[in-house]
C-alpha cells in the first residue's frame, strides 16, 4: 500500500510533498465582481499552513453568465490580481496550489446572472426544484466558450498557479455537454456518445495549450448519472480513456464516499441521506484506474476523515485523496494527523453561526451557505 505521506511528481515535474489534497469546496463568499475576499483568503491559508500536498480552489467562473454561486472569477484580466492572491494563500504551507475552473450552464444563478440569460447545451431545465430552462447555446457560443475556458487557464498561469483543474463533474456545464440527459443537440456538439464528448475534449486541448506542458492539468469527472436516463461508467470510462490521451496529469473522481456508489444527484436534498444508486456493482475507481493504465493519475474523494480512511482510498484506486469536510470541521485536521494526534480531530462543528465563523476560520457568507445544507456537516447540539 502507498504511504499518502509520500511525495508525488506529475509528469511535466510539479511535486507534491505528500498524497493529500484540500478539495474544492463552495464558498459563496466572494465579492460581487468576482474578487477573492478577505475571509475567503484566511479559510485557505489556515488549511494551507496544516500541510496539505495540494490544494484546489473553490470554482472560478470562466464566464459571467455562468456564475452558479457568489464565486471567484477568471473571467476577465481585470481578475488576475485576485488569482495571484488567492494563489500566494492557497501555497502559503508549502503545497502546490490548483484553481479551478466552470461554467454553471442550466445551473447558473439567475439572481446573479440576470433573467433569460441562463444558456446551456439543450433548453432542457435541471431537475433541481423551480429550475428555470436555459435556451440552447448557439454554435459560435459553444466555440467561444471553449476559448474562455483556455483564457482562464492561462490567467491562472499569469497569476502563478501549479496548475488547473476543469469542472466537468457535479452537473455543471462540462458535465452536461457529456449527459444524454442535458445535450440533446443535433449539431455535432451532441448526439451519440462520441459528439457528447467533443466539448469536454476540446475544452481539454484549449486548457492544455493555454497552460503548457509543466502545469498540472486535471478533470474533475462525475462516474455516473443515478438518474433514469444518465449516462453510465461505461460511458465514463470511454470518455476517461480519451481525456487520458489528452496529456491530463489526473482524473478527479467525484463521489459522496469512495466505498460507495454515490455520486452527486442533479436534484440532491440534503435534509434526506441518499442511498447508493444507480451503479451496477463495479468500483468506479478501480474502473476508471484500470483504463487510465498509468497515463495519469487518479484523486479518490468522498467519505475520508482518518488516515485509515486516506489508506483505504489509495488501495481502492486512488493515487492521491482529497478531503473536504474533515478539515472544513477542523481547519487543523491534517496537521493532527500527521503529528499521530487522531483523538484531537474535532468531527462536528459548533452549534451557533458565529462559533463556527470563528473556530473553524470559515467567513461567516460560507457559513451561511453550508448551513442552508443541514444534511451535510454534523453540528453540535442539532
Amino acid at each position: 500500500m502507498t504511504d499518502p505521506w509520500t511525495p508525488f511528481r506529475f509528469g511535466g515535474g510539479r511535486t507534491l510533498p505528500n498524497r493529500f489534497l484540500l478539495a474544492p469546496m463552495t464558498t459563496d463568499a466572494s465579492d460581487l465582481d468576482g474578487m477573492v475576499s478577505a475571509g475567503e483568503r484566511a479559510f485557505v491559508r489556515r488549511r494551507s499552513l496544516s500541510g496539505f500536498g495540494g490544494l484546489i480552489s473553490s470554482c472560478a467562473y470562466v464566464h459571467e453568465d455562468g456564475r452558479s454561486w457568489n464565486g471567484i472569477g477568471a473571467a476577465k484580466p481585470g481578475h488576475r490580481p485576485s488569482l495571484e492572491a488567492l494563489a500566494g494563500d492557497l501555497r502559503a504551507g508549502g503545497g502546490l496550489a490548483i484553481l479551478q475552473i466552470y461554467d454553471g450552464g442550466r445551473i447558473a444563478r439567475p439572481a446573479l446572472i440576470g433573467e433569460g440569460r441562463m444558456r446551456a447545451p439543450s433548453a432542457v431545465a435541471s431537475l433541481r426544484p423551480g429550475a428555470l430552462t436555459p435556451r440552447e447555446m448557439t454554435g459560435a457560443e459553444v466555440d467561444d466558450l471553449v476559448g474562455c475556458f483556455g483564457a482562464a487557464a492561462e490567467r491562472a498561469r499569469q497569476a502563478g498557479f501549479d496548475g488547473v483543474e476543469l469542472h466537468g463533474a457535479n452537473h455543471y456545464l462540462l458535465h452536461q455537454f457529456f449527459s444524454p440527459r442535458a445535450n440533446r443537440r443535433l449539431d455535432g456538439w451532441g448526439g451519440d456518445r462520441d459528439a457528447r464528448m467533443r466539448f469536454p475534449l476540446a475544452v481539454v486541448r484549449a486548457a492544455r495549450e493555454a497552460v503548457g506542458p509543466g502545469m498540472v492539468l486535471g478533470y474533475r469527472i462525475t462516474p455516473f448519472e443515478p438518474e433514469p436516463d444518465g449516462y453510465g461508467l461505461d460511458d465514463t470510462l470511454a470518455l476517461v480513456d480519451r481525456l487520458a490521451g489528452l496529456g491530463l496529469d489526473y482524473i478527479h473522481v467525484s463521489l459522496d464516499d469512495f466505498r460507495l456508489q454515490r455520486p452527486q444527484r442533479e436534484d440532491r436534498n440534503y435534509l434526506v441521506a441518499s442511498a447508493p444508486t444507480g451503479g451496477d456493482g463495479r468500483s468506479p475507481l478501480a474502473e476508471i484506474r484500470a483504463v487510465i493504465a498509468g497515463r495519469c493519475a487518479v484523486i479518490a474523494c468522498g467519505g475520508v476523515g482518518t488516515l485509515a480512511d486516506a489508506q483505504a482510498a489509495m488501495a481502492a484506486g486512488g493515487d492521491l485523496v482529497a478531503v473536504g469536510r474533515a478539515p472544513l470541521i477542523d481547519p487543523d485536521w491534517l496537521r493532527k494527523l500527521a503529528d499521530g494526534r487522531e483523538a484531537d480531530i474535532a468531527l462536528q462543528f459548533p452549534h451557533a453561526p458565529e462559533d463556527i465563523a470563528a473556530r473553524c476560520a470559515i467567513p461567516p457568507r460560507m457559513v451561511d451557505y453550508l448551513l442552508s445544507r443541514p444534511g451535510w456537516i454534523k453540528r453540535e447540539n442539532a
